[in-house]
């Protein structure tokens, strides 16, 4: 028998969303359903409004919980299953049950699973889950969708087990689905995450170990150091890797990582998050511009290029978005002044995307118009990077928590990068960045982050947007950022070990230029390529071409395709086939050295007989890499012909034959599917026209309601001009009312005469100048008793003259002197008792 939860924990709610073909797998799932341990159940379902559902009689024999259909009002209990009624959206407020009859006159699907997850968004008491079974349609997708951005889980049918696996996809294809699995394994998986989210006590020694072990398998293969970033976020994203790997127990996940390198490398994206788009907060890069690149670009050109740092960079949207806006300010203000953007990360993959500079139009949905037909250029259904624009570019791996930070900057942009981190290595990175600034450089972060206990090296130049400025011409470097992994031991070891002097200071400065002057380096491995290296071509594995050396220029054409560099588009016909099967041996991990001679047909027909060497340069890194050397007869190529060149050969074709096979059975696999996928999108096209006509017709009807609200509108404009006028008015007549309140007080002055009123209660309501000045009344003594701050005049007390004008209604009145000069007081009410109340009263004091 399960335990039942905690009652101050709230009632574990499970919703669970069905139609078509949903009966089998209910079944099934409150077949495997705890009887006590506390949770409740919803089934929210597409019912006729003409069929009386017998879902209650039919889960009776498979579960003994009590079954209760929804009502409005209702209060959810424990260990029971609620049933939804037809006609009815059904939603969870407070937990209790919500009724919302469908609209009649509203042509558009009803969608009651949406409605019922979105609702369960919003509840914060106790553990939720939802729960997607077999149905035609998406609905559920968009709810499920929203309770994944609460952190809500979400389970799907496997769909080869649903007869209609339409929900099921939807949701797993919008990314929505915590796990996916069979109905009868559901509770189980329930179980187990009620017990996470509960904090069940998960963690032997066996279990914080596993996740070192997965610390370390990182470290060594990704050389990333993930105890740097927040654990909780760490933590939970393994977690979430091993749900959906279907593990367990952490050990045995990190024991599946040890031996596979694709759910390591899956793992290492998902700890990575690469979230990036281009003009991302669009009032941050207005921001950006109007206060740092057009002022930049209006500075005086003193010859040196503006340098921009972007960490992680992931696939370099902002990045590009920065260098295009510092285009434009350049224009603008008409400066020829150049500038070089240096955008890094640690993730090469996202580098290489990066520096491909191709993207999606979804990717570009923010771009504006004109920049886009300006920046990019369309080839089929992709955009590239403009080469003028990608020239401005350095993209390089470079880690923020390792490496040591680039010189001279005048922008770092690291915006939500910190919010991974731990606060001391936050700490760290800014010490870097504080030390690549310049003075007056700048360093924009997220709109959630801060310089922390830098605040006195920076000015904030916008609050909103994260902008800030740097104030001091020192240069901060925290021992602990500069890693000994990072730098040889002799460069670390005065770093940490020695005071530093000043001469110290300078020789550090001096061996971080040197590390970081990458530009230099790269510019004489190209020299060092182009003087020694072999007429010959670099193919990847996939056959991507990625360079050529020498006499090899002759036979790579790049005129008539500028962005597939592939050994089909550029590279010469007549030495395809040798290199096809050399790609092929490198596919399968068994490329040995080997020449072929081949016959290529150059310019006006000439022919030229050539030796292709091929071997491979790297064939167990997950990019392999090859070296096609060509040597032609009467060339100067350093390599000699081998002596083993010969020509295409039996084992080539059959090699070749092979793959060619395998991709053709490939091709009639994805025919199939293909034919399948369209015969789903025809029926889907259906449905979606008559959709159509019903959205149509709603239309019709708020183009209608459209009218309605322009009239409206029309009327509270004009309401809107009468207040203004009435409210020209009132100011009119409260200036009027300053004035004779002003002239009041001067005609009392002139009589020598203080006033003060009170309420029935005795209060002060208010007093005149003359009171403030010679009895030292404040404004603060309003609505305080009389009888506490009430002037001392010595011969009479003026609490006791209203006391006794509240009891008779008459005007009381008294003489003396105050402070040698002749006083006389007078105590009248506000009005007569004409209605035997007392309404107040005023105290006239006036020097005689």
């Amino acid at each position: 028998m399960a335990q039942q939860e905690p009652a101050a924990q709230g009632i574990p709610l499970v919703v669970i969303g069905a139609s078509a073909g949903g009966l089998e797998p209910l079944e099934a799932f409150f077949e495997a359903a705890p009887l006590s341990a506390g949770w409740a159940f919803v089934v929210v379902q597409h019912l006729s409004p003409e069929y009386r559902s017998r879902m209650d009689e039919l889960l009776a024999r498979r579960s003994r919980l009590a079954i209760r259909p929804v009502e409005d009002g209702l209060a959810i209990e424990r260990d029971t299953i609620y049933l939804n009624r037809p006609n009815a959206y059904v939603e969870i407020v407070d937990d209790r049950f919500r009724e919302i009859a469908y609209s009649d006159d509203v042509a558009r699907p009803h969608l009651p699973v949406d409605a019922v997850f979105q609702s369960l968004a919003g509840r914060s008491d106790g553990f939720s889950l939802g729960v997607v079974l077999s149905g035609s349609g998406r609905d559920g997708a968009k709810g499920a969708r929203i309770l994944k951005a609460k952190g809500i889980p979400v389970l799907a049918q496997t769909p080869n087990e649903a007869r209609f696996d339409s929900m099921p996809l939807a949701v797993i294809g919008e990314g929505a689905a915590t796990r996916v699995l069979s109905a009868g394994e559901m509770p189980r998986a329930i179980a187990e995450l009620l017990r996470d989210a509960n904090g069940a006590p998960s963690g032997t020694e066996a279990e914080e170990e596993a996740l070192g072990r997965i610390m370390r398998l990182l470290e060594e293969n990704r050389k990333i150091d993930f105890t740097a970033y927040r654990h909780a976020n760490v933590q939970r994203r393994i977690e979430r890797r091993q749900q959906l790997r279907g593990f367990d127990r952490l050990d045995e996940y990190a024991a599946f990582l040890a031996s596979d390198k694709t759910a390591l490398d899956q793992l290492y994206q998902d700890l990575l998050i690469g979230v990036t788009q281009f003009y991302r907060d669009p009032g941050a890069v207005v921001a950006l511009r109007q206060k740092l690149l057009d002022p930049l670009a209006e500075a005086e050109n003193d010859g040196t290029p503006i340098r921009i740092w972007v960490p992680a960079c992931a696939s370099g949207e902002e990045a590009y978005t920065i260098a295009i806006e510092l285009t434009e300010a350049l224009e603008k203000a008409r400066s020829k002044r150049k500038f070089r953007i240096i955008a890094t990360d640690v993730h090469r993959g996202s580098l290489e995307r990066a520096s491909l500079g191709i993207y999606k139009p979804s990717a570009l949905a923010n771009m504006p118009s004109e920049h886009l037909s300006r920046y990019f250029e369309r080839q089929g259904n992709l955009f590239v990077v403009e080469p003028v624009l990608r020239q401005k570019m350095i993209f390089s791996t470079h880690d923020v928590l390792r490496d040591p930070p680039f010189m001279n900057l005048d922008l770092i942009s690291c915006r939500n990068l910190f919010i991974y981190l731990r606060e001391e290595p936050q700490a760290q990175v800014l010490s870097m960045f504080l030390f690549g600034l310049r003075y007056d450089g700048h360093l924009m972060l997220g709109g959630s982050e801060s310089v922390g206990r830098f605040t006195e090296e920076f000015a904030t130049v916008d609050a909103r947007w994260r902008l800030f400025r740097k104030t001091t011409e020192k240069r901060f470097v925290d021992p602990a950022a500069m890693h000994q992994k990072s730098l040889p031991q002799s460069r670390t070891e005065p770093i940490v070990k020695r005071s530093r002097s000043v001469a110290q200071d300078r020789t550090m400065i001096a061996d971080i230029a040197d590390i970081r002057n990458r530009d230099v380096l790269i510019k004489s491995y190209n020299l060092l390529l182009r003087r020694y290296a072999p007429s010959s071509i670099l193919v990847t594995g996939e056959g991507t071409v990625l360079g050529w050396f020498g006499a090899a220029a002759a036979f790579v054409d790049t005129m008539n395709n500028l962005a597939d560099w592939t050994v089909e588009d550029i590279v010469h016909p007549d030495l395809h086939f040798p290199i096809k099967v050399g790609m092929e041996k490198l596919r399968q991990g068994a490329l040995e050295i080997f020449t072929r001679s081949v016959t290529v047909t150059l310019m006006a027909g000439r022919q030229q007989q050539c030796t292709v060497r091929i071997e491979a340069l790297e064939q167990s890194a997950r990019v392999k890499i090859m070296l096609v050397a060509v040597t032609m007869e009467g060339g100067e190529e350093v390599l000699p012909p081998p002596a083993g060149a010969s020509p295409v050969s039996s084992d080539d074709m059959s090699l070749v034959t092979g793959r060619v096979r395998e991709l053709e059975r490939d091709l009639r696999l994805s025919e199939q599917t293909l034919k399948q996928v369209t015969e789903r999108l025809e029926a889907s096209g259906e449905e979606l026209q008559a959709s159509n006509e019903e959205l149509q017709a709603s239309n019709e009807e708020l183009q209608a309601s459209n009218e309605e609200l322009q009239a409206s509108n029309e009327e509270l404009h004009a309401v809107n001009e009468e207040l203004v006028s009435v409210s020209s008015e009132h100011e009119r007549k409260i200036e009027l009312l300053s004035e004779l309140n002003d002239s009041t007080e001067f005609v009392m002055d002139l009589m020598k005469m203080g006033v003060i009123q009170v309420d029935p209660e005795g209060r002060i309501q208010r007093f005149s100048r003359l009171m403030s000045r010679d009895f030292g009344m404040v404004a603060h003594d309003t609505d305080r008793p009389l009888s506490v701050i009430s002037p001392r005049l010595g011969f009479v007390d003026l609490s006791d003259l209203v006391a006794r004008v509240a009891e008779t209604g008459e005007l009381q009145e008294a003489e003396g002197e105050v402070e040698g000069r002749p006083t006389a007081v007078l105590v009248s009410p506000v009005r007569p008792f004409d209605d035997h109340s007392f309404q107040g009263a005023v105290i006239v004091i006036r020097y005689l």
